[in-house]
C-alpha cells in the first residue's frame, strides 16, 4: 500500500518564527513582548503602528538569517524521521524565502517535496496531499471544506479558533509529540 502524504507548513509549525520576530520587533518597533501575546495570526492587527508590509519586510529580514530561527520543538528532527517512515512529507509554505530549504537541511528535517504556494488558501488544492498541518486557521478550515484533514498545531493566535472548531476533519496538536501520537495513531 502507497505512503499517505502529508503537508507541513514552516512558519509557527515547524519553524519559531514567531518568536525571532519578536526580537527583530523590539529591536526595529520597541516592542517588548512574548510569544504568547500574539493573539491573532495576522501579527499588525496584535500591534498598534506595525503594519502588514512592515510584517513581510520583517519575515524576509528573519529568513536573511535562518540560521537564527529555532524549531518550534527540538524533537522534530526525530519525529519528522519517524513519521517519514509511514508518510511522504510534503513542506508546503507561502513563504516565499529561499533559505527555507537551507534551514530544513541545517536542522535535518527529512522530507519528500518541498512546494511553495503564492498563497495559503492554494494549500488544500494540491493534489494527492491528503493530510495538512498548519498553524493558520482559515488553512486549516479550507482544507477541512474541500474533504481533507486538518490538523492545527496549537499556538497563542489559534487558541479561539480551537475552543470554537466543529469540523470533525479538523484535529487539534497541543504540540510536536501530540502530532506524532495523532499522526502514527490515526492514520
Amino acid at each position: 500500500m502507497p505512503k499517505k502524504s502529508i503537508g507541513v507548513d514552516v512558519d509557527g509549525v515547524l519553524a519559531d518564527s514567531y518568536s525571532k520576530w519578536l526580537q527583530e520587533a523590539e529591536k526595529r518597533y520597541g516592542i517588548k513582548a512574548f510569544k504568547k501575546d500574539i493573539t491573532r495570526y495576522e501579527i499588525s492587527e496584535v500591534f498598534t503602528g506595525v503594519t502588514r508590509s512592515q510584517v513581510l519586510e520583517d519575515w524576509r529580514i528573519i529568513w536573511d538569517d535562518y540560521g537564527a530561527i529555532q524549531m518550534e520543538d527540538q524533537d522534530i528532527p526525530s519525529i519528522m524521521d519517524n513519521l517519514h517512515g509511514k508518510f511522504n512529507i510534503c513542506i508546503t509554505t507561502a513563504n516565499p524565502s529561499p533559505n527555507i530549504p537551507k534551514w530544513l537541511r541545517e536542522n535535518k528535517i527529512p522530507y519528500d517535496r518541498f512546494i511553495h504556494v503564492q498563497s495559503h488558501l492554494e494549500k488544500h488544492r494540491l493534489d494527492g496531499i491528503s493530510i495538512y498541518v498548519d498553524d493558520f486557521h482559515e488553512v486549516v478550515q479550507s482544507v477541512a471544506n474541500n474533504g481533507k484533514t486538518a490538523i492545527i498545531l496549537r499556538q497563542p493566535y489559534n487558541e479561539a479558533f480551537i475552543k470554537s472548531n466543529k469540523n470533525a476533519r479538523i484535529l487539534v496538536a497541543y504540540g510536536w509529540r501530540d502530532l506524532e501520537d495523532i499522526l502514527m495513531r490515526q492514520f
